[in-house]
């Protein structure tokens, strides 16, 4: 009987699990899901421009945790984004700036720590090496390059740069 309880409470936890796991996988897929307020700024979003609004906080949440960067609550992968980052960008201090952001996405609720990280670490020092990174992860993600491919700024570059003129 006790084994039958067990069983079914580990089936029923397994299928809301499921259910709450992120059903996109790109973010091409999270562009297609993008709500109202921000469907005509696709573009303008894909050029790292901050906005604040619910939508753009679900869309953050949405890019961020699709290309490993954040976790389903909104919380950074620290040192995930940390070892992309200095192979990016090997020339900046991306620790420090990480700190701060995290710190200042720390005070906001789930639904708006993705945003708010993006948002903060877009005026450090890390921004170049983050539209980098992001977009790296996006390819990846996509299929347009594999992990075994080595960092390449320019080749990263020509490929988001074909994805954007297919979409503005």
């Amino acid at each position: 009987m006790f084994k039958k309880l067990l069983l079914s409470v580990g089936l029923v936890w397994c299928l809301i699990s499921l259910g709450q796991a992120r059903k996109e996988s790109t973010v091409e897929e999270c562009e297609k899901n993008i709500g109202d307020s921000l469907k005509d700024r696709v573009c303008e979003l894909r050029q790292y421009t901050p906005v604040s609004s619910d939508d753009m906080d679900k869309h953050m949440q949405c890019v961020l945790e699709v290309v490993g960067f954040v976790d389903g609550n909104g919380e950074v992968k620290e040192s995930v984004l940390l070892e992309l980052l200095q192979r990016v960008d090997s020339g900046v201090n991306h620790a420090a700036n990480m700190k701060k952001c995290v710190t200042e996405a720390s005070t906001s609720g789930s639904d708006k720590k993705a945003n708010t990280f993006y948002t903060c670490f877009l005026g450090t020092s890390s921004l170049a090496g983050f539209k980098n990174a992001v977009d790296y992860n996006e390819l990846l993600k996509a299929g347009k390059m594999q992990t075994s491919d080595p960092f390449d700024m320019n080749r990263v570059a020509a490929l988001i740069k074909e994805i954007d003129d297919g979409l503005c």
